[in-house]
Order: C-alpha cells, then structure tokens, then sequence
C-alpha cells in the first residue's frame, strides 16, 4: 500500500492530511456528504485512498476539533449539522437566511403582565406594564432556540401575539427604535426537560443560554431576552474591543 510522502523541512508542498482534511470540508460545504451521514471508517477510509491511518486520524481530527464532523462512541464519525453564525447583534431571521436556511417563527405563549421589580429595574419601565412572549425559533423546520421575550408596553403599545412571528429586530423599527447595542451573557448548559421537549433534543445536547438586554442607539432600555439556543447547531461570535 503506497504511503503517504514525508514532508521535508522547507517543502512547500502541502501535507497529505490537510489535502483530505479540505476536501471533506468541501464536500460537506457543497452537499455531498450531508449532515448525520457516517464517514467510512479510518481503516477504510485509508485503504480507499491509499493513505495512512495516521494521516486519515489527524484529518478527520481536525474536523472534529473545527465542529464539522462529531464521534459517536461506539458508532463512528457524522458530518455535524451546519451552524448558524451570529456575529455581535444581528436578528436570528438575518443570521438564519444569510446562512441559506429558511427562518421561521411560532408565539407558544403570549401575555400582558404587572411589572416584576426586577424586569422594571432591567428595563426601566416604570410601572409600564410588560409584554412576555415566548417563541420557538426555526430553521427550515428544526427547532434551534426558544426565547422568552419581555417588551415594556410604552416601547411597543398594542403589541399582539400576531407581531412576534417574524423578526422581533424589525418589529422594534417599526415603532421607531432602532437597536443600537446589547449587554449580553452567555453559559454552556444542560437543557431542562422543558427546553428539551421544544427543542427536540436530549440532555446530552449542550445548549447555550444567552440573556441579553437590548439599547436604542439613544440608550433606551427596549427589551429582555432570555433565549437558549442548540450548541450544536448555533455558534455566538462576539468581536470585543477597548
């Protein structure tokens, strides 16, 4: 069986793991192997292609490590589900759409409540009372975050169930606001049997829990998020600067 060609110090050749590490890459980038699939395994995959089990192992590796691919001990390698990016503040309909996925919404609950103490200190409000609603957030059908929203009426008065279908982002600019910044945290978490059920996961899929409080460019308090989105198929990039 041929082996693979030992890179000499100096060669600009490219090594033979990092040839098959992009071309899976490629091939899971235009659809030809799709998410969920199994990857033959490294003895087969090294036979096929007349490589080293070695190289084979520090390809598929690093596609494991980059999230493109995941083990299933005791099963094998499948090509991961492809992530949606979000990049600082952006509306989950633009990162989903911009990403090729097909976004929708659905309001599973939706009320008008007295101001808790701590939602009027968060936002502001007053003695404004609050909308709560909480949404299921899709992408081309699959459940990828639920978020409980909490909007002060004086921000969006005569807000309905009927509003929060679509992107809360362009809903906030038609009462002319404009989201200017958002103080944000993030934790790695087990989900709740109840966050499990909406999302249609297991407790073994981790998920990312993000509260976010959202400004106009002004400084006005808009609205609260409490939102848990699915780690395996969403990754929240923040570009920090002083």
């Amino acid at each position: 069986m041929p082996r693979d060609r030992e890179e000499k110090p100096g060669s600009k050749s490219e090594p033979a793991y990092m040839k098959l590490k992009k071309k899976i890459a490629r091939d899971i980038e235009n659809g030809t192997l799709v998410p969920g699939r199994a990857l033959p395994s490294e003895r087969e995959l090294a036979a096929s292609l007349g490589l080293s089990r070695m190289t084979v192992r520090a390809a598929v590796s690093g596609l494991v490590d980059a999230g493109l691919l995941y083990r299933e001990h005791g099963r094998g390698t499948f090509v991961s589900a492809r992530k949606m990016r979000q990049r600082n503040i952006a509306s989950f309909s633009e990162t989903v759409a911009r990403m090729g996925f097909r976004p929708d919404t659905k309001v599973l609950e939706f009320s008008e409540m007295e101001p808790e103490k701590e939602l009027s200190e968060k936002l502001l409000s007053g003695d404004a009372r609050i909308y709560r609603a909480l949404r299921l957030r899709l992408a081309d059908d699959i459940p990828v975050a639920l978020e409980e929203v909490f909007i002060p009426s004086n921000i969006c008065p005569g807000l309905k169930a009927k509003d929060l279908n679509a992107s809360l982002y362009n809903l906030i600019n038609t009462y002319g606001h404009e989201i200017g910044s958002a103080d944000c945290s993030v934790l790695a978490l087990h989900p709740s049997p109840r966050q499990q059920q909406y999302l249609d996961i297991t407790r073994n899929t981790p998920v990312l829990k993000i509260d976010s409080l959202y400004y106009s460019a002004s400084g006005l308090a808009l609205y609260y998020e409490r939102a848990v989105y699915r780690a395996d198929m969403y990754e929240y990039n923040i570009r920090i600067t002083t």
